[in-house]
């Protein structure tokens, strides 16, 4: 598991709350790239935590699975696919809490000299993706778009910082990123979206909080359902004010303001309601993969999913969708 080398770590303050024990707990939190973490922040929404936080950032949903599974976090944010993965083998994880990106900010892109100007002519190409994660389940969609099977090109699994280069040395003709990884090869690498190429229509979009089955039913259960309502709070709060909340990931995450700007435009990011409906999408998804043989056998995620944490999270998505 790799974790990135800027952790942010805070110590939330301390306050009385109703249900939370007398002495507070401690939840070991991990996200992605660091931009729930930095929305949490730049709301306010850490503020008087009635528990402490620590909080570290991974490249991927992979390590973030990996730390779950391993018993080094108790909550991480992740991608639906990554954590299909890992419930699949077995990790005592389940999700609680959900929220949802465009679909077409996950998207197959190329350089402008590798001849790639159509899903057609991925034939014979290399392509880097993610294993078991959003870039290989886009690809196996795009392929079945353009009328191909993963036999017709060479997938490549790369980590998203490999991927990068790979694309950008042509060791690779093409890849497939997530934002921020998308907007940053567009804008920085002179990369270019394959017409066709994105996730709508393919992908879900959601992403999860997942939680380990022990925090679940320890005494961080309180503190597990007071972030979600949190987190929803941020990411409506993100929504609202995308100025400010694109300065936030600049200035957190070091990175070109012009990029996040258009991460934040490309990804749309909203809490959703957390119910059955998500739990269907993961078991389509689940399906295709056992199907194109990524997932060794049949995947049943009925039991993937705890749905009794996110009731104050779904009352700020139900406000949100209100006109």
């Amino acid at each position: 598991m790799r974790l990135r080398a800027r952790s942010l770590i805070l110590l939330a303050a301390i306050s009385a709350h109703a249900g939370f024990a007398a002495q507070p707990v401690t939840l070991r939190i991990g996200d992605v790239k660091g931009d729930r973490l930095v929305a949490l922040k730049a709301s306010g929404e850490l503020q008087h935590l009635p528990y402490h936080l620590t909080l570290s950032s991974f490249d991927s949903g992979a390590p973030v699975q990996e730390a779950l599974n391993a018993g080094a976090l108790d909550v991480g944010f992740t991608g639906d696919l990554p954590f299909l993965y890992v419930f699949a083998a077995g990790a005592p994880v389940k999700a609680v809490g959900a929220w949802k990106n465009n679909p077409d900010s996950i998207a197959l892109i190329t350089r402008p000299d590798s001849g790639i100007h159509s899903l057609s002519d991925l034939k014979g190409k290399r392509i880097a993706v993610n294993r078991g994660g959003w870039g290989e389940y886009l690809l196996l969609g795009l392929l079945q778009k353009a009328g191909l099977t993963r036999t017709d090109v060479s997938i490549r699994y790369l980590t998203p910082t490999d991927g990068r280069a790979a694309l950008s040395s042509g060791s690779v003709d093409a890849w497939i990123p997530w934002e921020p990884y998308l907007s940053s090869a567009l804008l920085l690498d002179n990369a270019q979206r394959v017409p066709g190429g994105g996730g709508k229509g393919i992908m879900s979009g959601y992403s999860f909080v997942i939680a380990r089955e022990e925090a679940i039913h320890s005494d961080k259960r309180a503190a597990i359902e007071d972030l979600l309502t949190r987190l929803a709070k941020a990411q409506r709060w993100a929504q609202q004010h995308p100025q400010q909340f694109s300065v936030a990931l600049a200035d957190e995450l070091q990175m070109p303001r012009n990029v996040t700007q258009a991460w934040i435009a490309s990804a749309q990011i909203s809490p959703v309601v957390f119910n059955s409906t998500l739990q269907k999408a993961l078991q389509h998804s689940a399906d295709v993969f056992y199907q194109e043989k990524v997932l060794p056998k049949p995947v049943d995620v009925s039991h993937a999913f705890d749905f009794s944490l996110a009731t104050g999270a779904n009352h700020v998505a139900t406000d949100l969708s209100k006109p």
